[in-house]
Formats: C-alpha cells, sequence, structure tokens
C-alpha cells in the first residue's frame, strides 16, 4: 500500500477501483489512517521546533497558540454542539466538494466545486455588505448559483488528464492548497513570518495526501469519512487541553 501512496500520478486509474469489497475498503482506510496518525507523530517536533525558533530567534509572538486560541474562539461563537457538527461533518463535506470532487473532472463536479469555493472564502466578504438580516446570505447564494451555471455552461465537457505530468501536477496542487488553506487557523496572520507558516500546517498537507489516495482507491465518500475521522480525533485531543 505505501508504494501505491507515492505513486501519486497513478491515483485515477487504480486496477482495483470498484472491485474491492466493503471489507476491503474499511481496511484501506484504516492503515491509511494509522499511516497518517504515524507521520503526524513524526512531524509534530518539526512544529514545535520552529515556534521556539520563532519565539526565541525571531522573537516573535508564539503563532500555535494562534491556533488555539483561534479553536477556542470559534467553540465560543459556534456553542459546542454546533461546533462540533461543522467540524466534524459540514467542514470535511464542504472541503472535499471543493478540493477533492472536481479531480474527476467532470463538469457538473468542477461547476459545483466553483460555487462551494466561492461559498467558503466569500464569507466574510457578504457577511458585512449590508445591514439587512438575511440579505447577506441570500446574495451568497444567489452568487454561488451563478458561479454554478457560469460553470455548466462554459466548462468543457469530456476534460481528461491524458498527460502523465499534468496529472500528477494537478493532484498535488489539490493536495498543497487543501494544506495551505488551512494557514488560515493561525489568524492573525503575521505576515513578515508567512514563509515559516508551511511548517504548521504540515498536518494538513499529510492528511490531503491521504485523504487523496483514499478519494482514488476507495470513490469520494471514503475521502470525506476518512475526512471526518480525522477531524473528529483531533477534535477530541484539542477539546481535552482546553
Amino acid at each position: 500500500m505505501l508504494e501505491q501512496i507515492f505513486r501519486v500520478s497513478e491515483y485515477p486509474n487504480f486496477p482495483s477501483l470498484g472491485r474491492e469489497s466493503f471489507g476491503v475498503r474499511i481496511a484501506t482506510l484504516l492503515k491509511t489512517y494509522g499511516l497518517l496518525f504515524l507521520a503526524l507523530f513524526l512531524v509534530a517536533p518539526l512544529i514545535v521546533l520552529a515556534d521556539h525558533f520563532v519565539v526565541h530567534t525571531l522573537h516573535a509572538k508564539t503563532i500555535s497558540n494562534a491556533g488555539r486560541d483561534g479553536m477556542k474562539h470559534f467553540f465560543q461563537k459556534m456553542g459546542y454542539w454546533r461546533a462540533v457538527v461543522y467540524i466534524g461533518l459540514i467542514g470535511p463535506l464542504l472541503e472535499e466538494v471543493v478540493f477533492r470532487l472536481p479531480l474527476s473532472l467532470k463538469k457538473r463536479h468542477i461547476a459545483l466545486a466553483c460555487s462551494v469555493a466561492v461559498f467558503l472564502f466569500t464569507g466574510a466578504i457578504f457577511h458585512n455588505l449590508t445591514q439587512i438580516k438575511g440579505l447577506n446570505l441570500a446574495l451568497q447564494l444567489s452568487t454561488c448559483v451563478l458561479i454554478y451555471t457560469a460553470g455548466m455552461l462554459f466548462v468543457p465537457a469530456g476534460l481528461s488528464i491524458s498527460d502523465h505530468r499534468f496529472r500528477k501536477q494537478l493532484i498535488i496542487l489539490s493536495m498543497c492548497l487543501f494544506g495551505l488553506m488551512h494557514i488560515g487557523n493561525y489568524i492573525p496572520i503575521q505576515w513578515p513570518l508567512i514563509w515559516i507558516y508551511p511548517i504548521y500546517v504540515l498536518p494538513q498537507l499529510l492528511m490531503g495526501w491521504a485523504i487523496t489516495f483514499i478519494r482514488f482507491k476507495n470513490g469520494f465518500w471514503w475521502g470525506y469519512a476518512l475526512h471526518c475521522i480525522i477531524n473528529c480525533v483531533s477534535l477530541l485531543l484539542t477539546a481535552g487541553r482546553m
């Protein structure tokens, strides 16, 4: 399985895709999670060293604490159970639709990914657009519908990644964007130190790799399931420290 994980360019064409039993797919998911957990354990000291370097060498504020404070603020704002549902179920679904679903290159998947991306990344803009209750959300959803419609009209049908190198680059780009997006977990960002933030999102970069593997090995919903498991376990560990 390790060999398959590292052969990124072959992800869309696993020979066993669609022919494995439910039990085999469960085993693959659990093995992948186990490997990811081990990898996260190995990169954790790098994050500790990076934060030590930021505080004691660069004499800046700790970045790790910003992540913990952001999570605490999120729980206080949303309430415990709403935060759990969002982090454990809704958030993973939205992120999977944006970053993994369009890797099929199907027109409707690309259109949906673009519309959900607009919904995710323009929330702050629409939230402060007007003072009329409910209008901001209506405008945001209307924009998403327009983006989806435009995608269905203008994205070419029958796209395929026939070039071996381009296929690998596209998949790696998806993994990297997914990981780097989580730099937003460390707001307020210290922009002069933005070059060191990728070290702090190494867990999410590895997580994106593992989920992409499962997405192509078992199917989209299996990748979503792995994402939910990772977030729920992380949530339990975080809640225990809060």
